[in-house]
């Protein structure tokens, strides 16, 4: 780590316009750029906006967690919107709802992120703010609709094979093999995020420490720096054909998230690379909304401005363009 992410920053860097393709990981857009090619996966997000889960997701959460606001919980809101500030993103719904050491984001034409009481326990509040600051990084990147498609794709696919007697599921494997893949992937644009928000290395690093091995009765003992040796050593496992072998066997037990190690090797390797600091320099392409209505490239119909996915198809739209000062 640099010495300029060691200190703490008290006026963050506001990163007005930021493009998300100024900090979007290389892996996360090449799992993007695969899955879009996946036979089918067009129809299949169509049919997922279609249906509505994640209006069922949404009426869930409303039902079972708290609101945060100015006056519930009010110091997780003013992180939340901070955090907004900083990466220039528009102030989603906030909840804490009970379980584990998590936080999830869901909603794609109306996002909202959820922080389970575990994550608000065993953090401390620049941990918090990190977390928060990485679920904005999913709606920066455009995430959202595909995370939500990734957590619901197992059960719909075996609900289809059930009807088709298992044609439906072979059909959908590689779909689903595919989310799988670029969910874990999506995770290292997030972490960025987060790093870009909080502009201090240090509560990205121990929010990693303590999703690997972090309790309450031990958090005082766990050192961010010998999980950053560890991360560094586990890098070096590259150098044999074995251990890659073995790292990508490993890596496909895992369901949602790369390991911990791995994203904070990733994230220490970001820091130090200039893109990082060059986007606090201002240096950073900008997003151009576009002022009227557009035509989705991929099936032709007309999108209102401001919305990120074609209603008709659920493509991704092209919104941006890398203007720089």
């Amino acid at each position: 780590m640099t010495d300029s992410t060691n200190n703490a920053t008290t006026a963050r860097q506001v990163l007005t316009g930021i493009d998300p393709a100024a900090f979007q990981h290389p892996l996360d857009r090449q799992a993007t750029d695969q899955l879009r090619k996946v036979r089918g996966f067009d129809k299949v997000v169509a049919k997922f906006i279609e249906v509505g889960i994640e209006r069922v997701e949404y009426v869930i959460n409303i039902a079972s967690s708290v609101r945060v606001g100015p006056n519930q919980l009010p110091k997780v809101y003013e992180m939340m919107r901070e955090a907004c500030a900083v990466l220039d993103v528009p102030e989603p719904e906030l909840y804490a709802g009970q379980g584990g050491v998590n936080a999830f984001t869901s909603g794609h034409t109306a996002p909202y992120i959820v922080l389970e009481t575990g994550l608000l326990e065993l953090f401390d509040d620049d941990e918090v703010m990190a977390a928060i600051a990485h679920e904005l990084g999913h709606i920066k990147c455009n995430h959202v609709l595909y995370k939500a498609m990734a957590r619901a794709i197992e059960p719909i696919i075996e609900a289809v094979g059930d009807m088709t007697l298992g044609i439906g599921s072979l059909l959908g494997m590689p779909i689903q093999a595919g989310l799988a893949v670029w969910d874990r992937r999506s995770e290292l644009s997030a972490d960025r995020a987060s790093l870009l928000v909080m502009q201090d290395a240090r509560p990205c690093v121990s929010m990693l420490m303590k999703l690997a091995g972090g309790a309450r009765r031990i958090v005082e003992q766990l050192d961010a720096e010998k999980f950053l040796e560890q991360a560094r050593a586990y890098g070096e496992l590259d150098k044999s054909r074995s251990d890659q072998f073995y790292r990508l066997w490993a890596s496909l037990a895992k369901d949602t998230h790369p390991f911990a190690i791995e994203r904070a090797k990733a994230l220490n390797d970001w820091i130090d690379a200039p893109d990082f600091e060059q986007i606090l320099a201002g240096n950073y392409p900008r997003i151009a909304p576009p002022a009227v209505a557009q035509r989705c490239t991929h099936c032709g119909s007309m999108v209102a401005p401001g919305l990120k996915f074609c209603g008709n198809c659920g493509y991704l739209l092209q919104a941006s363009t890398p203007n720089t000062p």
